[in-house]
């Protein structure tokens, strides 16, 4: 596959042929963004909209302050015609430490009103590309439940991007684009959306979806997911076809086709249930209460993603890539990558090598693969290719592109090194264990040595701490010897 692919989003190291620019420490990267910051850095206004300067402003600025998020509710109006928007966000919190201010991420729109358990806040401030430093009328003490409710209107902000067909979505790990979140990439908290669109326009987002009220010339769509980290949501608007339907065990499942998609996206949409039915016995019980695909159309090289639930695939008019294989990779991660989450840029194989081996478990279970052959024959072709052979654990610094084929070739050799039905015990157990939990690669290291009972030192370090083609007692495991 030429990972490198026209104009618009391109692959570079440590992205994903499938999710490229996935939010765990990779950069988004794309021909265009609708950005561009309404409010100029270091201005602070006061509770009446005056701006501030000077110390005024300098305080507002000091300190980012240290909260939980419990909830994110959003209510948003969204006009495709102009591409702007009208929101009002409620963000509940607790405060870990006393603040005088502290921070939220907002890059785009301006910010009209600020309040603070429903008291005008003494100012708030845009500075840098998107803090919205906020300074209380009185300081919130520690362990203090508040409510920050934030009004704002105009252009959405970097990682919003119009669709072929006129609508938008917003990118993975771009929640910052379209409401003010703490970008704290260990801060789960409720989320409930509310949008209002134009007759004849949709909203899809995450989680499971509520009654959409209608009435003469709007539509407004309601989302909720009881427990997300804000990088792991996502919203589409476009004149969808949605279809509605539900897993054997009830579990709903929303699939929803920007105009153009439906036909050349459904027959591999239909395949859902069937494809999750294979996951769960890989990896045991789907983690989350809803399911689905949305399928729009930025350009022929936008990315697949895996937003919480429900995945996006930005780039799926493009029929060479959005294949079945997709399809599997995507919803793999949310088992390896959403619900079990890299702790760190450097944890990305536990998203990305599974999601990759899992294309290969699919072949052989659906089409009678021979992964044995498969394997030699790239190893083969990839001996003398050193940028494929690098780390694909290297703490600080997140794996390359190579994560998408030396890693199913390390999950392959460490299949064949400890015997099916450990590695099976292993692949199932990792991401029931640890449901719900930010996990680093060191931890799976431990966790692959007690599930297996076998001292693993050797593999690991040869096929993902070292950066040179394995020792042939490494490379060339079990039924995988010459």
């Amino acid at each position: 596959m030429d990972l490198i692919r026209g104009s618009g989003f391109r692959d570079r190291p440590g992205t994903d042929p499938y999710r490229r620019g996935s939010r765990r420490g990779r950069a988004l990267v794309a021909a265009t963004v609708l950005a561009g910051m309404v409010v100029g850095a270091d201005t602070s206004f006061g509770a009446d909209g005056s701006p501030r300067t000077g110390m005024a402003a300098y305080a507002a600025e000091a300190g980012g302050g240290s909260f939980d998020v419990t909830g994110y509710d959003i209510t948003m109006n969204y006009q495709p015609d102009t591409r702007t928007f009208r929101g009002t966000t409620v963000v509940s919190a607790t405060a870990t430490e006393a603040l005088d201010s502290f921070t939220l991420d907002l890059s785009g729109p301006t910010v009209r009103s600020v309040t603070v358990d429903s008291q005008a806040v003494k100012s708030f401030s845009r500075t840098g590309e998107k803090d919205l430093v906020i300074v209380p009328a009185t300081p919130i003490g520690r362990g203090a439940g508040f409510r920050v409710r934030v009004e704002y209107d105009g252009t959405p902000g970097a990682g919003w991007f119009p669709t072929a067909s006129g609508g938008a979505t917003a990118f993975e790990g771009s929640s910052s684009a379209w409401f003010p979140v703490h970008e704290d990439a260990h801060d789960k908290a409720a989320f409930h959306l509310a949008a209002t669109v134009p007759d004849g326009w949709s909203v899809v987002s995450i989680g499971r979806e509520r009654p959409v009220r209608r009435d003469s010339t709007t539509a407004t769509f309601d989302w909720t997911e009881p427990d997300v980290d804000p990088a792991d949501i996502a919203v589409s608007i476009d004149r969808f076809t949605i279809e509605r339907s539900a897993l054997a065990d009830g579990t709903p499942v929303v699939n929803a086709y920007a105009p153009g998609l439906q036909e050349s996206t459904e027959p591999l949409a239909d395949r859902l249930p069937e494809i999750l039915e294979f996951l769960s016995g890989e990896f045991g019980r789907y983690p989350f209460r809803a399911a689905g695909n949305v399928f729009v159309q930025v350009d022929d090289d936008a990315p697949a993603t895996a937003p919480q639930t429900r995945p996006v695939y930005l780039g799926a008019g493009n029929k060479q890539f959005m294949t079945l294989d997709a399809v599997v990779h995507e919803q793999t991660h949310q088992w390896y990558g959403v619900s079990a989450a890299a702790r760190r840029p450097e944890d990305d194989c536990l998203a990305e090598c599974f999601a990759a081996y899992a294309t290969w478990l699919w072949d052989e279970a659906k089409d009678g693969a021979d992964l044995d052959a498969r394997y030699r024959e790239q190893v083969n072709a990839k001996k003398g290719d050193a940028d494929f052979w690098k780390e694909l654990y290297r703490p600080g610094e997140a794996p390359g592109i190579n994560e998408y084929g030396k890693g199913p070739l390390a999950l392959h050799a460490l299949r064949r090194q400890v015997g099916d039905k450990a590695f099976y015990r292993l692949i199932k157990q990792w991401p029931q264990e640890h449901r719900g939990d930010y996990v680093d690669w060191p931890q799976f290291e431990a966790f692959a040595e007690k599930v297996t009972g076998q001292d693993l030192t050797g593999f690991f370090q040869a096929w993902f701490r070292g950066a040179t083609v394995p020792a042939d007692q490494y490379l060339w495991p079990g039924t995988l010897k010459p």
